[in-house]
């Protein structure tokens, strides 16, 4: 990693307004459970996220990866995509592609997470 790491990470406005209506539904009980959420979920997918151009700041990243695990998460699993790049902003455009994934999902009758996480599991055996 080359690139200076942000201090703070967010989400566009749009996906904000989605992340706030996941908790009010009862989807996730804080903010942070469920923008770290759709961050595994897009890394669980293999996606790859395009740019989010305006952002809202949400969270410190002290806050949202206390222990770096997240960001040794992202380097491992994404590898030459983030070489030269900001490990936490990587974050950002996954978080925005999950929660966009999980309102789409939340509006269209209900999040299966039983089925997101044995999904999760089938690519991780496939990719062995």
């Amino acid at each position: 990693m080359s690139s200076a790491e942000p201090t703070t990470i967010g989400l566009s406005e749009s996906a904000h307004g989605k992340l706030k209506r996941l908790q009010e539904d009862g989807y996730f009980r804080e903010l942070l459970d469920g923008y770290r959420f759709a961050i595994g979920l897009a890394l669980a997918q293999g996606v790859e996220p395009p740019d989010v151009q305006k952002r809202t700041t949400i969270f410190n990243v002290g806050t949202v990866d206390p222990d770096q695990s997240l960001k040794r998460s992202i380097e491992a699993l994404m590898g030459s995509q983030v070489r030269d790049a900001s490990i936490y902003k990587m974050a950002e455009r996954l978080a925005e592609w999950g929660v966009n994934e999980l309102a789409s999902q939340a509006e269209a009758g209900g999040i299966d997470f039983v089925g997101l996480l044995d999904q999760a599991g089938e690519k991780e055996a496939a990719d062995r």
